[in-house]
């Protein structure tokens, strides 16, 4: 849907990474997890991987604990392999007036099937289709509801 990482509307995966650097007697450790699409599954594996791999065995713990972390990090990376690429050009969605107008006379069957339980991503992909805008601008509409409604109770 939306990547939690670029903000582009793509096919998204949930998945995490792990950073392992030994430093001799300490280590320090990085995470980075969420819905990613294939661009940012691949920069951040690619990135924290190699990290691991080149830093990650310079101390007593760290040579046990580099391996651990680059096993998940490649379990976590294979998982999103099925994931699509993200489609040329691509963009972050925005909610303009004209979809939320679009999206207003549905509005109420999408809280009713959100109250439901029904995952976001399946209720905006079958808004989206019915209101003729994309599902990423119906979750950028869930978002501004959310965001009006807190601001009413604070």
């Amino acid at each position: 849907m939306i990547c939690q990482s670029c903000g582009v509307e793509a096919p998204t995966r949930r998945v995490f990474f792990v950073q392992h650097i030994g430093a001799i007697v300490m280590f320090f450790h990085r995470r980075i997890g969420g819905l990613f699409c294939r661009n940012c599954v691949n920069k951040y594996f690619t990135q924290y991987f190699l990290v691991t791999l080149t830093l990650g065995w310079w101390g007593i713990i760290s040579v046990f604990a580099t391996p651990v972390v680059l096993i998940i990090d490649i379990v976590n990376y294979f998982r999103a392999w099925s994931l699509a690429p993200v489609p040329v050009g691509a963009t972050a969605p925005v909610l303009t007036d004209d979809a939320i107008h679009r999206i207003n006379p549905l509005a109420g069957d999408l809280i009713r099937r959100l109250n439901a339980n029904e995952p976001l991503e399946q209720a905006a992909t079958d808004i989206a289709a019915r209101a003729r805008v994309t599902p990423g601008q119906v979750m950028r509409y869930v978002q501004a509801l959310a965001a009006q409604a807190k601001a009413g109770t604070t």
